[in-house]
């Protein structure tokens, strides 16, 4: 097999999905043997890239700087392929071939009411000018619709391929380690931010018939002193567990008796998916999009609507008496072996 030189470009190694995704599928790519480089535009953040993997930091202040940085880079390093998380830097990037991958829905983004319509008209001008022209990878067919029917891509121009999870190291983490609880409860992996809605899941989890059960927050975040705020006025204090961000969250999710994703947009959620390579029941909202790719057949009846907190509690009392069986095949076209070997045949098509 010949071997490549493989670009990825991060905006910095936060702990947030697009970073994981971009980290998983540049180190199985390194292991099947090709010299791949990961480059920051902030070398900061929660996660420490594999060994494995060259790491670069575009140097600069603001984007004209960094672009000229880039570009030097790519000159000196002759890349193969390059996959851009960051669209706007695409025209920076010299290579054979070179790719954007989008990994959340765009046009979810706009939460402006239908009065800003101007405003909303803007937003979607720009984000048609950032990705119209493009070679894309879309990390879900939700995302490709988006693209093609809000935003006016070339469907011809956009590859659909599912985030990468390494299915036996996240088994193996789950139970290296002690989740340190001994209560039942539920679980939510998620950034404090206005996105996820932890605020219905709160109103929801205060509304369920199991009360006795806890509930397991796991994220940072702007937001979460707010949260905790609702959560005490809720008079929750006592069943509700803030445990901040964690690297290795699978021990905690594998001895959930539900994981739940509350959010109002996405492009792939890693959670959702991690929860059922783990065994875990899943509930989520039926946003844009992902959810409804990965709980389909007899698991689809655990989508909610968006904001319907009356719904998400019923669908989690559901789910603590009864689940349907994960069967493997679920969870299996994710593994990142197979999704580095689509990689490397979209590169050579």
């Amino acid at each position: 097999m010949r071997k490549y030189r493989i670009g990825f470009l991060l905006g910095s190694l936060n702990g947030a999905g697009a970073e994981k995704t971009i980290i998983v599928i540049a180190k199985q790519l390194a292991v099947l043997g090709h010299n791949v480089y990961l480059l920051l535009l902030k070398n900061t953040g929660d996660y420490f890239p594999p060994e494995n993997i060259k790491l670069i930091e575009v140097e600069g202040e603001g984007r004209h700087e960094k672009n000229k940085s880039l570009s030097v880079i790519c000159e000196k390093t002759n890349f193969n392929f390059f996959v851009t998380s960051r669209a706007e830097y695409y025209d920076a990037i010299s290579a054979e071939k070179i790719f954007a991958s989008v990994h959340i829905t765009p046009t979810a983004w706009i939460d402006l009411p239908k009065w800003r319509f101007l405003k909303r008209w803007m937003r979607i001008k720009r984000l048609k000018s950032k990705f119209k022209g493009k070679n894309l990878i879309a990390l879900s067919y939700g995302i490709k619709n988006d693209l093609v029917s809000n935003l006016g891509c070339d469907e011809s121009n956009i590859v659909v391929l599912n985030n990468p999870f390494e299915l036996s190291v996240m088994r193996s983490k789950s139970i290296e380690r002690q989740h340190g609880y001994d209560f039942e409860y539920i679980v939510y992996v998620a950034s404090f931010i206005e996105r996820k809605r932890h605020e219905d899941l709160i109103n929801a989890f205060h509304m369920l018939k199991n009360d006795s059960i806890k509930l397991v927050l796991v994220g940072k975040g702007e937001l979460e002193s707010k949260i905790k705020a609702l959560v005490s006025a809720r008079g929750l204090t006592d069943r509700v567990v803030f445990h901040g961000w964690d690297a290795n969250p699978y021990s905690i999710i594998k001895n959930a008796r539900v994981s739940v994703l509350v959010s109002s947009a996405e492009g792939l959620p890693r959670t959702l998916v991690e929860s059922l390579v783990l065994g875990v029941p899943m509930v989520s909202t039926d946003c844009p999009s992902g959810p409804n790719e990965v709980l389909t057949g007899n698991l689809a009846k655990f989508l909610v609507p968006i904001g319907d907190t009356v719904a998400l509690a019923n669908a989690i009392d559901s789910a603590l008496i009864e689940y349907p069986e994960i069967k493997p095949e679920v969870v299996e076209r994710f593994d990142a072996k197979l999704v580095a070997n689509r990689y490397i045949s979209l590169f050579e098509k």
